[in-house]
């Protein structure tokens, strides 16, 4: 029954069909042809799938990134980074990081990262003598920590299906997303210098501070909400509905970048980009019973447990497992896939949960940069208006540093487990 269901919804996906109907759809048949369960709890797993209260900190990251995006932030926080270290050499390559490092705490989201930054920086560096190929490329890895820095849309769906704490989840990427910051923005660093790509003027401290100035009010807002989150003073959803009223009142009233003519639009978008993800969860679901009913996960410790019984191994071999996965299914889907079947896995080893799942969402996250799914490359090839081949001698160098930083959070627990443990115990 799970190959049936696996088989057709890889047929699907080559045929065109969106990744939520093909899971969905898949699944049903498979189901219904088995004849296993009856076909009406196909229709009570799509609702189920998506009654959780976790789920509903979704739409409210996807808004408040979209108001404080109109609202004028990304262009602030370039104006920002670039005061502070686009003096040094590679300026625009490490400033683009930078701003990306920061977004990330604002968006939640790859993608909506990725379009904000990468529309202003892309075109900038190729000006000022990095290759389009490698302007792609970087936007796209640095884009990718929009699910690793809280808040996480990833993490939220990983958490709201395995009964993880979001909080936790949330504080554990934020060590290794620094990390993958620092790691892209040394590698941009030797590649300026070979190419003799050099930085801007330097910033003097008053126009630093003009600069930090204009952009505190998009700083502060990754504070109240991790500072929030951590302090107990509001859940993870309930942090996403104050990310919404605080983005309001500064693109409207501080920046005033919008209207209310404005608002249709950009709650027209966000509600899109919402039902997409919400659609592949309930698509999913059917998928997850699936697996769990088949007993997937009992099968695949059975065979990891006749090749090893170290957990460094096992966390290696499942890695290899996510980067295969993550580069034929868009990482959302793939998490919700994938969840349920390693969990239990993980558990058997006596692998920390926390530590797992970042594992999971970074391999997963990293692995959807490469073809062919490779949204977020995408994104940034239209905006370079490069091809594909091009990238790919530098997609490699800044993957391996990605990696390097994985390897780490799996050899070195603490990288990840750190901060959790310190403030939730």
């Amino acid at each position: 029954m799970f190959t049936v269901a696996f088989g057709l919804f890889f047929l699907l996906l080559l045929l065109g069909v969106p990744i939520a109907f093909s899971m969905g759809l898949g699944s049903a048949i498979a189901l219904f042809v088995s004849g296993a369960v009856d076909p009406v709890l196909v229709g009570h797993k799509l609702f189920t799938g998506v009654d959780s209260f976790s789920l509903m900190a979704i739409p409210f990251f996807m808004l408040s990134g979209e108001l404080m995006e109109q609202g004028g932030l990304s262009k602030r926080l370039v104006n920002l980074s670039s005061s502070l270290i686009g003096h040094i050499t590679g300026g625009l390559g490490l400033v683009d990081i930078l701003t990306s490092v920061i977004f990330a705490g604002i968006s939640g989201s790859a993608a909506a990262d990725t379009a904000a930054v990468g529309s202003m920086m892309i075109p900038g560096m190729k000006k000022k003598g990095y290759p389009g190929a490698m302007a792609a490329v970087i936007q796209a890895c640095a884009g990718s920590l929009g699910p690793i820095i809280p808040p996480s849309m990833t993490m939220i769906i990983y958490c709201s299906l395995t009964n993880t704490s979001i909080a936790s989840l949330f504080m554990a990427g934020m060590i290794p997303g620094l990390l993958i910051g620092v790691s892209l923005m040394v590698l941009t660093y030797f590649y300026a210098k070979k190419m003799g790509i050099k930085g801007e003027k330097k910033s003097s401290l008053k126009e630093i501070w003009v600069a930090l100035k204009e952009a505190v009010w998009a700083i502060i807002m990754p504070g109240i909400i991790i500072g929030g989150i951590v302090g107990g003073i509001f859940t993870p959803t309930e942090a996403g509905a104050i990310a919404v009223v605080y983005a309001f009142f500064v693109g409207m009233f501080v920046y005033k970048e919008f209207t209310l003519r404005d608002l249709p639009k950009i709650l027209q978008k966000s509600a899109g980009m919402t039902a997409m993800s919400l659609l592949i969860v309930a698509g999913a679901a059917i998928f997850s019973f699936l697996v769990a009913y088949a007993k997937v996960p009992q099968a695949v410790i059975s065979f990891l447990t006749g090749i090893t019984d170290s957990k460094y191994m096992i966390m290696i071999l499942l890695v290899l497992f996510l980067l295969v996965v993550g580069m034929f299914i868009e990482t959302i889907a793939a998490t919700i896939i994938v969840a349920p079947i390693l969990l239990p896995v993980a558990a058997q080893y006596g692998i920390d949960p926390i530590q797992f799942a970042l594992v999971m969402v970074i391999t997963l996250v990293y692995a959807g940069v490469t073809p062919p799914v490779g949204g977020v490359l995408f994104i940034t090839i239209g905006i370079a208006e490069v091809k594909l081949k091009d990238t790919l001698k530098y997609l490699m160098p800044y993957l391996t540093a990605v990696f390097i930083i994985v390897l780490l959070c799996i050899f070195v627990p603490p990288v990840s487990t750190f901060l959790p443990t310190l403030l939730f115990g």
